[in-house]
C-alpha cells in the first residue's frame, strides 16, 4: 500500500497530522464523501499513536472537514461542505465583537453592490424568474415580509454567479434576518418600500443596466442603515432599552 502521509517528527504531533490531512483534502487527493485511511493505518503512516490521530480527527471534525462515522462502514470520511458551521462561527464572532446592525448594513454595501453589478452582467433567465418570484410571490406566514425581502437579496447574490460572494452572504444571512425581522416589525412601511425598490432593481438587472442597478442597491442599503439608526435613536431615549441599534449580542 502506498502511504498517503509521511511520519511526524515534531513534538506537536497532532497539529502536523491535522496539517497533512487538511492539505490532502484541499489539494483534491480526497474528495467530499471519500473515506480516509483508518486510525490504525494513519497512525502507522504518520508514525504516531492512535490517540494522536484521534485527537487530530476530533479537531478536523470540529472544523467541519472530517466526519467520523460509527458502525459497519464507520471511520473517518471527508465531510461535505456545511455552510451552517461557517454561519455559526461568524455569528459567534460578530456577537462577541459587539457588531451593530448599522455595521452589518455597511458591510452589506461592499458585498451586495458588487453582487448587483455582476448580476446585471450574468443573470440568466432562470435567475430573473427567481428574482421576480421573490417580489411578486405570496407572503407566507410565519416568515412574513421580512423573510420575503431577504429572499430577493439572496436571489440577487445567487444571480451574480460568484461562489465566494454567495458563501459570504449566506454565512451572514441569519444575522441579516435578525435585523430584517426587528426593523420590519417596528417600521411597517418598510415592506412596501422594499418591494418597490426590488422591482426597480429587477428592471435594471433585466435591462443589463449595471450602473443604474448598483446606484439603486446603494441607496437601498443606505436606507436600511438609516432605518436601523432611527430605530436605535428611539431606543436610546431615557427609560428605553436599546434594541434595533444595539449590538448583535445584546
Amino acid at each position: 500500500m502506498i502511504n498517503a502521509f509521511v511520519p511526524i517528527k515534531t513534538a506537536r504531533a497532532s497539529t502536523d497530522v491535522i496539517a497533512q490531512i487538511r492539505e490532502a483534502i484541499f489539494s483534491g487527493r480526497y474528495q467530499p464523501g471519500d473515506r480516509l485511511p483508518t486510525e490504525r493505518e494513519m497512525a502507522r503512516q504518520f508514525g504516531v499513536s492512535r490517540v494522536t490521530v484521534r485527537d487530530a480527527l476530533r479537531g478536523l471534525e470540529a472544523a467541519g472537514l472530517v466526519q467520523v462515522k460509527v458502525g459497519g462502514q464507520g471511520g473517518p470520511y471527508v465531510a461535505h461542505p456545511d455552510l451552517s458551521l461557517l454561519t455559526e462561527s461568524l455569528g459567534t464572532h460578530f456577537h462577541l465583537q459587539g457588531t451593530t446592525f448599522q455595521e452589518l448594513a455597511e458591510a452589506r454595501l461592499a458585498l451586495e453592490t458588487t453582487a448587483t453589478r455582476l448580476a446585471s452582467e450574468r443573470a440568466t433567465e432562470e435567475d430573473l424568474k427567481e428574482l421576480e418570484a421573490a417580489i411578486h410571490g405570496p407572503i407566507r406566514p410565519p416568515e412574513g415580509a421580512a423573510a420575503k425581502s431577504l429572499d430577493f437579496h439572496t436571489a440577487l447574490v445567487r444571480a451574480a454567479h460568484n461562489r465566494a460572494l454567495l458563501i459570504m452572504f449566506m454565512a451572514t444571512r441569519a444575522l441579516i434576518q435578525e435585523a430584517f425581522d426587528e426593523l420590519h416589525a417596528r417600521q411597517p412601511d418598510m415592506a412596501e418600500s422594499a418591494r418597490k425598490t426590488h422591482g426597480e432593481l429587477y428592471e435594471a438587472i433585466r435591462a443589463r443596466e449595471a450602473d443604474r442597478a448598483v446606484s439603486i442597491m446603494r441607496d437601498h442599503l443606505y436606507e436600511f442603515a438609516e432605518r436601523a439608526e432611527r430605530a436605535a435613536k428611539k431606543e436610546r431615549r431615557p427609560g428605553r432599552r436599546a434594541r434595533a441599534g444595539r449590538t448583535l449580542r445584546d
